[in-house]
């Protein structure tokens, strides 16, 4: 049972962006963080089945990227869900494996909210991935959604992978990758873990100190100011145009130090190919 204390929060908001069209095994481990999590706190879980909206394909325009997401030609209903997430006090993206990537329903939302790459709206959002499959592919997937995430710049604090045959009982036994008890309690214990990490994130509100990856992830992303004006407003405006990271935390000398590196590159690479109508 997990032990969870709340502070200062009444109600914990968690929307789980389900990228599966099936209500089966990443619903299900979903639905097991739920249980978990309503048995010591006060929590309103939403679940996205994205079949309920209609997302349209990315045309690849560029409007995003070069003006504003405002001026994207595509009208549906993206800005329903962009708007959950932004308000919740944590996000799940759950998905099954399909062909060693996430189903197209969610790929399709990915693509449209690319620019968030650019323009980093979810930052320290306390995140968590969920992804199961009939045999191989999580892996794959789970990298797939760190870099997506990281990219965000939201607060990646776990990620699950779960091979649906070994840890549910009602799978096809005769199935290579039959139920194994030991493989479920493992993984049952994993959950746990995470998902009381991933509550004390949220309760804790406090900024996570940054890996390599991250620091990486962010300089490379800042070379982006250089090309566009929509991203070096926003850039600016946040003032991240010149800091180590999204946000003041304490980093390392050797973090430091890495980070400046790929900064200096970024910063002469990025003029000798700056986009000259960029107003500074």
């Amino acid at each position: 049972m997990l032990d969870i204390t709340m502070k200062g929060i009444d109600k914990m908001r968690v929307i789980v962006l389900m990228g599966s069209p099936r209500k089966k095994d990443s619903y299900n481990v979903c639905k097991l963080i739920e249980t978990m999590l309503k048995k010591n706190i006060t929590v309103d879980f939403e679940y996205i089945f994205l079949s309920d909206y209609i997302i349209k394909d990315c045309t690849g325009c560029d409007m995003c990227f070069k003006r504003s997401e405002s001026l994207c030609p595509c009208k549906d209903d993206l800005h329903l869900i962009k708007e959950k997430l932004l308000i919740a006090d944590g996000i799940i993206f759950a998905t099954p494996v399909y062909a060693y990537q996430v189903p197209s329903p969610l790929k399709r939302v990915f693509d449209r909210l690319s620019y968030l790459f650019h323009r980093q709206e979810l930052v320290q959002k306390p995140t968590l991935t969920v992804v199961t499959t009939g045999g191989g592919g999580h892996k794959q997937v789970s990298k797939y959604l760190k870099m997506t995430l990281c990219g965000w710049g939201c607060n990646l604090v776990g990620a699950i992978n779960i091979i649906s045959t070994m840890f549910f009982e009602n799978k096809n036994k005769i199935s290579a990758w039959g139920y194994d008890e030991c493989y479920h309690k493992t993984n049952i214990h994993k959950i746990e873990r995470v998902t009381k990490s991933f509550v004390n994130v949220i309760v804790n509100d406090k900024a996570p100190i940054p890996t390599f990856y991250n620091i990486f992830m962010f300089n490379c992303l800042r070379s982006k100011t250089f090309t566009s004006q929509a991203d070096y407003s926003f850039w600016k405006n946040k003032g991240w145009l010149d800091s180590n990271y999204f946000y003041n935390v304490k980093i390392s000398m050797l973090k430091r130090g890495f980070g400046n590196v790929l900064k200096n590159i970024i910063n002469l690479l990025g003029k000798k190919f700056k986009n000259k109508f960029i107003e500074e």
